[in-house]
């Protein structure tokens, strides 16, 4: 059996063309960052039932068991925001104008920070999956990158109660998974 002189070319040209879609299609997949995640917020006043204007939210927190980037595996991070017209079940939490929304990643490689941005629905739907804190990151270690974390209620504390309460809720601690999703 006689074997045609276009056939070695032709599997070689098809080898190739598949190696090109392969990477092609690896290389439009975006790098998706996860990492284990705690936080403490407090509100300034406390949230209450009745709508507030100027109500400051300061969060400071951890991350740790990061995959997806092996050169930066945990960090810490503060946020400060303002929400106007909330109450622990209505209104938004947004950045506060000058404050700092950064996270100080422990890293062997790149930048070592990311600078972000933020929202937060209401404390009252935060620990409903459909409900996560989600926001951009603008600067610094992923730049362009968007990020939500959806919290967990077995390891997060919201006395929801206490907004019923003279003084209001003054603090919370959520626990969850931070999903960091660079564009491709």
């Amino acid at each position: 059996m006689r074997i045609p002189r276009r056939l070695p070319a032709t599997v070689a040209a098809s080898t190739l063309l598949v190696g090109v879609l392969t990477y092609d299609a690896a290389a439009q997949a975006p790098q998706i960052i996860t990492c284990d995640g705690a936080s403490t917020t407090t509100f300034s006043p406390g949230v209450t039932t009745t709508p507030q204007d100027n109500v400051t939210r300061k969060t400071t927190g951890a991350l740790w068991n990061c995959t997806g980037d092996p050169t930066a595996t945990s960090a810490t991070f503060v946020s400060e925001g303002v929400g106007n017209q909330v109450t622990c079940t209505q209104g938004t939490f947004r950045d506060k104008p000058g404050a700092v929304q950064r996270t100080s990643w422990q890293a062997t490689a790149g930048e070592l920070t990311s600078t972000f941005t933020w929202q937060m629905s209401p404390i009252g739907d935060l620990l409903e999956i459909q409900n996560p804190i989600s926001g951009g990151i603008t600067d610094g270690r992923y730049k362009g990158a968007t990020w939500t974390t959806i919290s967990d209620p077995a390891r997060s504390v919201i006395n929801i109660t206490d907004c019923a309460k003279v003084g209001g809720l003054r603090s919370m601690r959520l626990g969850g998974r931070l999903v960091i999703t660079l564009p491709n």
